[in-house]
Formats: structure tokens, C-alpha cells, sequence
């Protein structure tokens, strides 16, 4: 009996130890993207999308660690890229993704010239530019939590289902067994024209990844806004950066 009673306070003993070890994994996660968000070199545009991005609490959600292999698909000017090198730490990578005519041509180069300036002198040491076509990302089973954010519904609106499906494919093969990918977008409802909105719906989203062969596993109302009633063009000043968006957590098999 006492040996029995030994073994369970034993094993309660491991699992706080293990709760403990974890809260103590997210503060210092918590504490790198705080650190960084407070950069004094950081992009003076980054800043006012802090509230909405939330990205401690998404990463955290998506189960992101410190020394994980990250990728950013789609990364544009690098917001999501930044607070990923926080947050997996110096043992951890980013891989931030760009097609070379963003980079170039979209914007009059600004995406170009703000990556250049985010990553200039060694800045961020642990992100490593990955500039290639959404259909040769190639880093197939390297990745542990890949994240495509507000981009799904433009696949969506201009290729069509297959489109779609096809860049979802495309991710799922660069992520390890069982690795994670988080995807946000703008919600849009039934019976709107969500194309022109550039909206998708949380529905159709899924059904995409189940098509692509992730499991979505959680979704989260983290970035959720009440005060958005979907009928806006996300781009509206009245909604710009606040946005009523879905959180999904999609799992490739282990």
C-alpha cells in the first residue's frame, strides 16, 4: 500500500513538475515577443497590428516552442515573421516565405525594401528568407508549425477550390509528422460576395484543409470582433486591422 501510494504521489509529483516546466516555457516566450515588440529598431508599421495579431496568445494556441522550426507562408512585409523569431527562441528557425515578384513588384517594392531592412546587420539571426513559388516551397517534413495568415481567401477568390487546396497541399507537405499548421483569415458569411470583400467562409476554410489532408483539430475565437458585421471590404478604414477573423489549428497525421 505504501509503495502504491509512493508511485501516485510520484507520478503527481512529475506532472506538476511538467505543468510547472511548461508555464515557465510560455512566460519566456511570452517575455522574448514583449522584448521584441519593444525593439527600438523594430518597423515603425508593425506596432499598431500588435493588438489585433495577438501573437503571443496564437502562437501559444498553435503549440509553438522554443528551438521549433517555424515557417511564415506568404510572409509579405515580415509582421508574423519578426514575432515568430521571438518566439522559438535562438535555438529555433524561421523560414520566411516570399514569391520574388512580392518582393519586387507588388506595392512599388515595399515589401521588398522592408524585409531588406528587417533582416539587414544580422538583425533578426534565426530567420532564414526562403524565396520560392507557393508550388515549390520545398522543405518537405522539416517544419514543425507552418502559418498562412489572411491569405487562404485570395487563393480562394482567384484560382478557385483546386487553387486552394492546391497551396494548402503545398504546406502540408513542407511540415513534419504530426507538425501544425495555424491559419487565420477575414470571415465572411453566406450570401455576401465575400470575393470582393476578401473574405472566406470559416466553413469553406475547413472543408479546404480537410480536402488537403489536415485534421482541424481546435479553432479559437482569439481573434474575434464583434463590431465587425462582415459586410465591409476588408481594406475599409472603418475595419482595416480589425478584422472578425477565424483561428484554425490544423494537424498533419503523425
Amino acid at each position: 500500500m505504501a509503495r502504491h501510494l509512493g508511485r501516485i504521489a510520484s507520478l503527481i509529483a512529475a506532472v506538476l513538475c511538467g505543468v510547472t516546466g511548461l508555464a515557465d516555457e510560455a512566460a519566456e516566450m511570452a517575455a522574448r515577443i514583449e522584448a521584441q515588440m519593444q525593439a527600438p529598431d523594430r518597423h515603425r508599421f508593425d506596432a499598431p497590428r500588435d493588438a489585433a495579431r495577438k501573437p503571443f496568445e496564437t502562437f501559444q494556441f498553435l503549440g509553438l516552442r522554443e528551438g521549433m522550426t517555424a515557417l511564415d507562408v506568404g510572409a509579405y512585409a515580415g509582421y508574423t515573421t519578426e514575432m515568430l523569431a521571438a518566439a522559438v527562441g535562438p535555438t529555433g528557425k524561421v523560414y520566411s516565405h516570399n514569391r520574388e515578384r512580392v518582393l519586387t513588384n507588388f506595392a512599388d517594392g515595399y515589401y521588398g525594401r522592408t524585409m531588406e531592412e528587417r533582416l539587414a546587420n544580422d538583425r533578426l539571426p534565426n530567420v532564414v528568407p526562403h524565396v520560392r513559388e507557393y508550388d515549390d516551397l520545398g522543405l518537405e517534413g522539416t517544419v514543425d508549425v507552418a502559418f498562412l495568415g489572411n491569405l487562404l481567401h485570395d487563393f480562394y477568390r482567384r484560382d478557385g477550390r483546386e487553387g486552394a487546396v492546391g497551396l494548402l497541399q503545398y504546406i502540408h507537405a513542407t511540415l513534419k509528422p504530426g507538425g501544425v499548421l495555424g491559419i487565420t483569415d477575414h470571415i465572411g458569411v453566406p450570401g455576401a460576395d465575400n470575393h470582393r470583400l476578401h473574405r472566406i467562409e470559416p466553413d469553406v476554410a475547413r472543408a479546404l484543409l480537410q480536402e488537403a489532408g489536415f485534421v482541424v483539430e481546435a479553432e479559437s475565437d482569439l481573434l474575434a470582433n464583434a463590431g465587425d458585421d462582415h459586410t465591409l471590404m476588408v481594406y475599409n478604414d472603418e475595419i482595416y486591422l480589425r478584422t472578425d477573423r477565424f483561428l484554425f489549428r490544423a494537424r498533419k497525421a503523425p
